[in-house]
């Protein structure tokens, strides 16, 4: 038997379990709060679809059950497929507790089924093609460049993004009370469905969307009535941000427990952001109420839920802590310009992507300058492994902090595999001196220290 070999306590697969089990904690909270709920017909009063939470019960059911068969199934027929179980049940969780459920009352036209069974085919085609084209067959090339689940959602939407964008029942006429009113203007409370200039036209409209089908909606809607449907529960959008306390309570504990190796300065800088585009976007429309408007950029599910588990996914995000606030900064700034003036209240997703396009060049933003001599680095606690399996790099990032030398062995290894000696000596790793702190943090436990070893040796051979 060979000997134990001590690494850091964390592995993929460890890691890949804390998020499910968060994941799964939302997801059964959900379930429970939406026992029973069932959308009714504004025409006829009937009810219509399954409860609500049996929906979402059947999503995570269909989800998670086809992704872990394909990452099975590949991992059987395909050398380049390793079997990921965990990883794939996490996308899963990740594709149901995004897909929006339950019909709000004021609805003027529905884009895509928000009820089961009719909503169960797009959540197993969403899942089927975000596992195989953005997964697995996106990740061939060493690295996603966009999140699967995000990816895949928006392509199925594709035929009805125009409606889903840019919709006649989005324009900002308040004459209109099934019309959904604009962000690009006051927002506030007043007198009447409409108030005082069409202040409270907006939280009629919130109370509309995102209040149990059988409550009745109050003539006035009140400060505690909002708060209470934005941030303890809502019935309908994503079922992942249901309830925005939550997932700030589940996501503050993940992050806790695996905070080395989670990106939360992405949610931290995203939510720093929303908070400042909300303020500018109250004085640039005076007249509204500014809480209102925090709570609502905050606190919609598909925000919440996104910032704290669907923006930090390591794979598709910057390695460097800078690249990591500026793409929170970038999400948040997206996110709330495109629900503002394109009035997708989804934004999030969309911005999503196309920060996610921009990973490969923040990269590059924030690197740590490598010193000459040695340091200590605080290291998380170590355990004893008797065997070790060696999974794709997660882009934690961890390994460029645990370097004594402050290098940054993740990028010295792709260089060094592409035959890009260039790249290794800009990346100065002829200053590795062969700590092991790379190897001992790293999840995947991919052998960085050997890798600089030879990068090191090449560098010196070439000269």
């Amino acid at each position: 038997m060979s000997k134990p070999k001590e690494f850091s306590h964390m592995t993929k697969d460890k890691l890949m379990t804390y998020t499910f089990v968060a994941l799964l904690a939302l997801a059964i909270i959900t379930i429970i709060s939406w026992w029973g709920i069932v959308a009714i017909n504004v025409t006829t009063g009937e009810e219509m679809g399954w409860p609500l939470g049996l929906a979402l019960l059947g999503n995570v059911l269909i989800a998670v059950g086809i992704s872990v068969g394909i990452d099975a199934l590949l991992s059987k027929v395909a050398v380049d497929s390793p079997l990921n179980v965990m990883s794939a049940a996490v996308f899963g969780l990740v594709v149901a507790l995004s897909y929006s459920l339950g019909l709000p009352t004021m609805r003027v036209t529905e884009v895509l089924p928000l009820l089961a069974p009719e909503a169960f085919i797009y959540v197993a085609l969403i899942t089927t093609i975000g596992m195989i084209l953005f997964k697995k067959i996106g990740g061939l090339k060493g690295r996603k460049f966009v999140n699967p689940a995000a990816a895949a959602k928006l392509l199925v939407l594709a035929p009805s993004l125009a409606t889903l964008l840019l919709p006649k029942e989005h324009l900002p006429g308040v004459a209109d009370s099934l019309g959904i009113p604009s962000l690009a203007g006051p927002i506030g409370y007043g007198v009447g469905p409409l108030g005082n200039n069409g202040l409270a036209s907006f939280v009629t409209y919130l109370a509309g969307c995102f209040a149990s089908p059988t409550a009745t909606i109050p003539a006035v809607v009140t400060e505690n009535d909002v708060f209470s449907l934005l941030f303890l529960q809502k019935f309908h959008g994503w079922p992942g941000g249901a309830s925005s306390l939550a997932v700030i309570i589940v996501g503050i504990a993940l992050f806790a427990v695996a905070r080395r190796y989670i990106k939360w300065r992405i949610t931290a800088s995203y939510l720093a952001t929303v908070v400042l585009m909300s303020v500018l976007l109250h004085f640039a429309y005076p007249g509204g109420d500014l809480l209102l408007r925090l709570m609502f950029e905050l606190f919609i599910g598909s925000s919440i839920f996104l910032a704290f588990f669907m923006a930090t996914d390591s794979a598709t995000t910057p390695l460097t802590y800078l690249g990591q606030v500026i793409f929170g900064v970038g999400l948040g700034t997206l996110t709330v310009l495109i629900q503002v003036f394109m009035n997708f209240f989804g934004g999030s997703i969309l911005a999503l992507v196309i920060m996610n396009l921009t990973s490969p060049l923040l990269d590059n933003v924030g690197k740590l300058h490598p010193r000459t001599e040695k340091a200590k680095p605080k290291l998380p606690k170590s355990k004893q492994f008797a065997t070790v399996t060696v999974t794709e790099c997660i882009r934690c990032g961890a390994c460029m902090r645990a370097c004594c030398m402050r290098l940054s062995p993740i990028l010295v290894k792709q260089a060094f595999d592409k035959g890009n000696l260039k790249a290794a000596r800009k990346l100065q790793a002829n200053l590795c001196d062969a700590c092991g702190n790379c190897n001992f943090v790293c999840p995947s436990r991919i052998d960085l220290k050997g890798t600089m070893l030879r990068a090191k040796a090449a560098l010196r051979t070439k000269l």
